[in-house]
């Protein structure tokens, strides 16, 4: 069968919002569909068009016998009105066409989730690569499209306005093939310059889930924490290296040594496979690492890792179920800087039990640990109602590169304008200090790829005076 992969814009109003990151899932997918023998197509107008006349015709115009609709993907939310009218759209356009959504979306959800969109049918949950070849490989066959949904794991469907929740799927991850980057090419999208060594990165899921019920980050849609073999990552790493030449990777699991054991096997894998010319980043947290762990993963290739902080207030971090001591960022951060990694932080703007004084004071503390890198995020949420100690500012906004939804603040913080001058001036803190500008040039001095850094720190520094002057990036 024809299938078509759509990935609709993040949002239909205002100007076009060009995602950071690949739809990473979506790539999985079609190369799961791709390998059951089916002809895949894969729509991401991201970088053309937000308007549904334009949406609907390159849909038509794929000539599709089936559709499967994103309602989300890896670090990519659309906003909840978008998906009502793309999905009205969509079937509008195409009557005769099989149609189902899939997304980051476990069971607990999934009802609420095609409850929101009366013109959708169908939705695939849990591991989509695996529910998604299984409905259309089902449809193909000649069975209905809602009676493929009723017949496996992993649907929750519509029929006679009724909603019927079947059972989740649980997968052997290590059976999910290598994504079909061709499909989907990572040069059109843009990693954030101190997350890219100067050539295209290639994503890779080690794991899926999180453990960790940090109520801000989309992950927490999926709390199973599963993790694929050691020899099943080193094995699409060596597809990626032979298939796409690629040689920069991005482990994209959300906390990279969740199971140290597993970090540490992996890290002594790569290294034995003598690739000198790799490199990769990570994310994780402050108290998941340690020095062995760390000159484990320098030995493997490892140059930059990613620390989601939030902040030094441990009252905030506990607030907001990060549960993570703040005393372990300076030896973590320390720890990095010996085993010769980069080190990356995030910061959060206005959390729960936080407050102005509160941030400016862990602001303070970051600066005085000097990481390489920072970021500053003002939070926003798509729950609906907001946690406790703080309230909703906005409406749901999707023109930022890692959050989506309503703009939330803790109580001590007057508004919206409040948040993002706080922003902008921990921007201007952190990389206008003579000191920091005098390390990365004389970083760059020392670097062994010049141009490379040069170019890197050209976009870096861009990227940094922009956000600290409150413009948003593309």
């Amino acid at each position: 069968m024809r299938v078509l992969l759509l990935c609709p814009p993040v949002s239909l109003d205002g100007p076009l919002v060009r995602p950071r990151h690949a739809p990473h899932h979506t790539a999985i997918i079609a190369a799961a569909l791709r390998d059951a023998g089916h002809v895949v197509v894969v729509q991401d107008p991201h970088r053309d068009t937000n308007e549904l006349p334009a949406l609907c015709a390159a849909a038509r115009a794929a000539r599709p016998d089936v559709l499967l609709l994103m309602g989300s993907d890896y670090n990519r939310k659309i906003a909840p009105t978008a998906m009502v009218r793309v999905a009205a759209a969509l079937h509008d356009a195409l009557p005769d066409i099989p149609q189902a959504l899939y997304g980051r979306v476990n069971a607990r959800v999934a009802r609420s989730v095609l409850e929101s969109l009366p013109a959708a049918q169908v939705l695939l949950f849990g591991e989509p690569e695996f529910t998604c070849r299984e409905w259309v490989d089902a449809v193909a066959s000649g069975v209905a499209p809602l009676d493929a949904a009723q017949a496996m794991a992993g649907a929750v469907w519509r029929r006679d306005g009724e909603i019927h929740l079947n059972d989740a799927v649980v997968p052997d991850l290590d059976l999910s093939p290598v994504p079909a980057w061709d499909l989907v090419p990572p040069q059109n999208y843009s990693f954030a310059p101190h997350q890219q060594a100067g050539d295209i990165v290639y994503p890779v899921l080690a794991s899926r889930g999180c453990p960790y019920p940090c109520f801000y980050c989309e992950v927490r849609a999926r709390p199973n924490y599963i993790a694929r073999s050691v020899e099943a990552v080193v094995g699409e790493l060596r597809v990626l290296r032979s298939r796409y030449a690629a040689r920069s990777f991005f482990i994209a699991d959300p906390t990279f040594g969740i199971d140290r054991d597993w970090a540490m096997a992996f890290c002594a894998q790569v290294q034995r496979q003598g690739w000198t010319d790799m490199r990769w980043s990570c994310m994780s947290r402050t108290d998941r690492v340690d020095e062995e762990l760390l000159q484990a993963m320098a030995r493997a290739g490892c140059w930059s890792v990613l620390f989601g902080i939030e902040s030094l207030n441990a009252k905030a971090l506990s607030t907001s179920k990060k549960a993570m001591d703040p005393a372990t960022v300076g030896p973590a951060l320390a720890a990095a800087r010996r085993a010769g990694i980069e080190t990356i932080v995030s910061l959060i703007v206005g959390m729960p039990d936080d407050s102005p004084a509160e941030f400016e004071r862990t602001l303070d503390g970051i600066i005085a640990l000097d990481p390489d890198f920072a970021q500053f995020f003002v939070m926003q949420l798509d729950s609906a109602e907001p946690p406790a100690g703080g309230r909703f500012l906005s409406d749901w906004q999707g023109a930022k590169h890692d959050f989506w939804g309503r703009v939330y603040a803790a109580d001590a913080f007057t508004s919206e304008a409040q948040l993002q001058a706080l922003r902008r001036r921990a921007f201007r803190r952190f990389y206008l200090r003579p000191k920091y500008v005098g390390g990365r040039v004389r970083a760059l001095l020392k670097s062994g790829e010049p141009v490379v850094q040069l170019t890197r720190a050209a976009r870096g520094g861009l990227l940094a005076l922009r956000m600290a002057a409150g413009r948003d990036v593309a």
